[in-house]
């Protein structure tokens, strides 16, 4: 899943047909055109489901992240940490919105009453917060100054994000940082894999 999410060569588009804010209908599709969610009457199911409605408007803003995100990346060179860090978010969207929809499909439910969708929104509020930040700062960077990773230092520090937003998927942030190295071909012998991390490494 993960490596499709990279590998994809198709041209970066926006996902949603219909937003479900502007619109009644929800209609959200992969980069291949794909359906991955549709919802035909979202005012109806927003009354019936708590924190749907911020749900869908986190999804909407990714969708803006994604699409930018998308025409960064083939800009950077495969040692520069902003591609990690991106390509890291648009992992974190893909996690998002297969956990957002699994919830709706897997379930069917007719009403839910619980936090469910308050606890997802939580950490979608955090990954937007850090992705808008990351953005800034890539906007502020001057190309010759765009960081490059350093194989004498600690690699996967250097590419980890301020928080561990991979921990509600049940994934842990450096099997993707593995995943991306190998990638991107920087061999095992090449990463300062340094301590195990613990919620300590991580902002608040």
């Amino acid at each position: 899943m993960i490596s499709q999410i990279l590998s994809t060569s198709k041209p970066c588009k926006k996902q949603l047909e219909f937003d479900g804010i502007s619109s009644n209908r929800f209609i959200l599709r992969n980069q291949v055109g794909k359906l991955i969610l549709g919802i035909k009457n979202v005012p109806i199911l927003k009354d019936k489901i708590i924190g749907l409605g911020n749900s869908i408007t986190i999804v909407k803003n990714f969708d803006e992240y994604q699409y930018l995100l998308c025409s960064h990346i083939p800009t950077l060179s495969d040692e520069s940490i902003w591609k990690f860090k991106f390509q890291k978010i648009r992992i974190l969207i893909y996690l998002y919105i297969d956990k957002m929809t699994r919830l709706l499909v897997d379930r069917q439910p007719k009403t839910i009453r619980d936090k469910t969708f308050d606890t997802l929104n939580t950490t979608g509020n955090n990954i937007l917060l850090e992705t808008s930040e990351l953005i800034q700062q890539f906007r502020e960077t001057k190309p010759a100054e765009i960081p490059k990773l350093d194989a004498k230092k600690d690699m996967n520090l250097q590419i980890n994000l301020k928080k561990d937003h991979f921990a509600i998927f049940q994934i842990k942030e450096k099997e993707i940082n593995d995943i991306l190295f190998s990638y991107y071909g920087f061999g095992v012998e090449a990463i300062k894999r340094g301590p195990e991390l613990d919620d300590d490494n991580y902002d608040e």
